[in-house]
């Protein structure tokens, strides 16, 4: 193998001293030569013929007394270009980049495509390799703590795409490696370090094996990459750009233009090399950002300097916030120094005003409650009409017997009994007020339909409705619920009478009063047509701030029925008529049958 890497290695030395050869310009050329800057790169490469073919188009593009043509390191190239030394440079796309990014100016004309890499913004990458008997390495995160070959620091395809392929990983790209033993220009050299067992594992430009005439037999690639079209040889990183032709600044429009026609109208020569446009170099970009390397290097680096620079318009507003929050602390000091005996007087009357507002909201519960036992009451006391009318009736009828002498023993004792049931009658409605009052509910199962159709009739005689204007709608099936029969007829006359109020100036007065039932819920609904309820008001009322619904309503009755209904499990509902007026409805929970066992 060593007399073929010898005959490769003086055929490349060949072409770059042919390459170093620039004809002088002649005495009477009426501009300067075109100043084309060729980077260096390492042996067996496949894009290698395509530079003397390219020199030698460019000569018989513009003559050859106008181009002068030298060969520069990596790093003697960029200086050169930043200096202004050169107009069109052949390099890597990774060197291009870098030079565009920092500053330089340069614009790239065409990239190098070819029969292996026919994209050329998928062309160049890393090779990760061991020898195939190395079984402890099976993959690149097996490479932790070991010994590594490459080409130098600042290769781009032999050494920061493997480093960016690491970060990528998620490996640190600073103390991954044991050892990294860095061979220089001459690339072959990785691949003897591994095959003496110098180092445990080589990084090559991608193809690089293929290019040298390796035995790719004899070594194992971590972790490759499939070509997916891209690239036709084994690669183990992303891929990025080929090589690229760019222009500089001082390059007069013309001769850039020309010089771009006669790159891209070369015919495709040895490996099918060519020139095409590449149209994608973020990749770089983002992988030197990504490394902090070239142009993003000053990122490893605190500098205060950079730090003021880059940011000082943010500096300068935090440090006026800070001047302005130090100002801001001296004055409210001093303003809470100054207020303090003011907040300690205003702290002293807020408690003043909470136990007047405590004493407030205890009368106010007073007053609702009696005003609650105030509306009973009035019930109440139409009740106790029946047994005293009846007891004043017996009595009466009695003292007249006596008096005619007319009086018989039996009729005497059936009188007394009479007059005795209508006085526990009468106590008992009394007990029953004052035990409401005292929050003694004693709710049990009542047939609603029952206490419903009895408060209807007695609201249209305390009421002096005619009959017509109550229409009560009762259903077949017996409708129960948990209640006390004095609740529910609190509800209903109150509802009864606020649609009366409502309707009052009516030509045609009506209440509608419905009882149904549905699943588990009792529905009692008490709707008028009075007149049409604004939307104010409406509003007021579902939100329980109206204390009456009409102008003659019945101020606390809302708050009445609300809390009765509340208080035996239900809820009210509002709606508004369609023609007019306001409907109520209460919903309780309906027993069922099986609520008894």
């Amino acid at each position: 193998m060593l007399p073929k890497l010898l005959g490769r290695r003086l055929t490349a030395a060949a072409c770059l001293c042919l390459l170093c050869i620039s004809p002088s310009a002649s005495a009477g050329a009426e501009h300067a030569p075109v100043r084309i800057g060729i980077s260096e790169f390492a042996e067996y490469s496949v894009n290698l013929p395509i530079i003397p073919a390219t020199v030698a188009q460019l000569e018989k593009t513009l003559g050859k007394e106008n181009v002068d043509v030298k060969t520069y390191s990596v790093a003697n190239l960029q200086a050169a270009a930043k200096a202004g030394r050169l107009d069109i440079i052949l390099s890597s796309a990774g060197t291009y980049r870098r030079l565009a990014i920092e500053g330089a100016g340069v614009r790239d004309l065409a990239t190098v495509v070819s029969e292996r890499a026919p994209n050329p913004n998928y062309a160049d990458g890393s090779v990760f390799f061991v020898l195939k008997e190395r079984a402890d390495i099976r993959s690149i995160g097996d490479l932790r703590h070991r010994t590594v070959a490459a080409n130098h620091r600042y290769g781009f395809s032999g050494w920061q795409t493997a480093m960016g392929e690491l970060l990528r990983r998620g490996f640190p790209e600073d103390g991954f490696f044991g050892a990294v033993l860095f061979k220089g220009h001459d690339m072959p050299q990785v691949v003897e370090a591994v095959e003496s067992g110098e180092a445990d594992a080589g990084i090559v430009r991608a193809c690089f094996l293929e290019d040298m005439g390796a035995d790719l037999t004899k070594y194992r690639i971590l972790d490759p990459r499939p070509s997916d079209g891209k690239i036709n040889c084994v690669h183990s990183t992303d891929l990025y750009p080929n090589w690229t032709v760019s222009t500089l600044p001082s390059t007069p429009p013309e001769v850039s233009r020309r010089i771009a026609a006669a790159l891209l109208s070369m015919p495709p020569g040895v490996n099918g090399l060519h020139w095409s446009v590449g149209t994608d170099f973020r990749s770089i970009d983002r992988l030197f950002l990504d490394l902090k390397i070239g142009p993003y290097e000053y990122l490893r680096k605190f500098s205060f300097a950079r730090f003021v620079r880059e940011y000082s318009l943010p500096f300068a507003v935090v440090l006026t916030f800070v001047l302005a929050l130090i100002l801001h602390s001296v004055t409210v000091s001093w303003l809470v120094r100054r207020r303090t005996a003011e907040l300690e007087d205003a702290l002293r009357r807020e408690k003043a005003l909470e136990a007047e507002s405590r004493t407030a909201r205890e009368r106010f519960a007073a007053i609702q409650k009696a005003g609650i036992v105030g509306q009973m009451s009035g019930i109440i006391a139409h009740e106790l009409r029946q047994p005293l009318a009846s007891i004043s009736m017996y009595s009466f009828g009695l003292l007249r017997r006596l008096e005619n002498g007319t009086d018989e023993r039996a009729t005497t004792v059936n009188y007394l009994e009479k007059i005795s049931e209508q006085t526990k009658r009468a106590s008992d409605i009394v007990d029953q007020v004052r035990a409401y009052a005292k929050g003694n509910r004693e709710r049990s199962a009542q047939n609603l339909a029952k206490l419903i159709s009895a408060a209807a009739e007695e609201a249209r005689k305390s009421l002096r409705l005619p009959s017509s204007v109550i229409r009560l709608t009762l259903p077949d099936e017996d409708l129960t619920a948990e209640a006390n029969p004095l609740e529910i007829e609190l509800i209903a006359v109150n509802l009864i009478r606020n649609a009366a109020d409502a309707v009052a100036d009516v030509v045609s007065p009506s209440i509608s009063v419905t009882l149904t039932g549905s699943g588990d819920e009792c529905r009692l609904t008490v709707s008028d047509n009075g007149p049409p309820v604004s939307d104010e008001l409406f509003a007021a009322i579902v939100q329980q701030s109206a204390r009456t619904t009409k102008e003659k309503g019945l101020g606390l009755g809302l708050s009445i029925i609300r809390s009765l209904t509340e208080d035996m499990g239900g809820h009210v509902v509002f709606s508004r008529s369609e023609g007019g007026g306001l409907a109520v409805a209460v919903i309780l929970r309906r027993l069922r049958p099986e609520d008894f066992s």
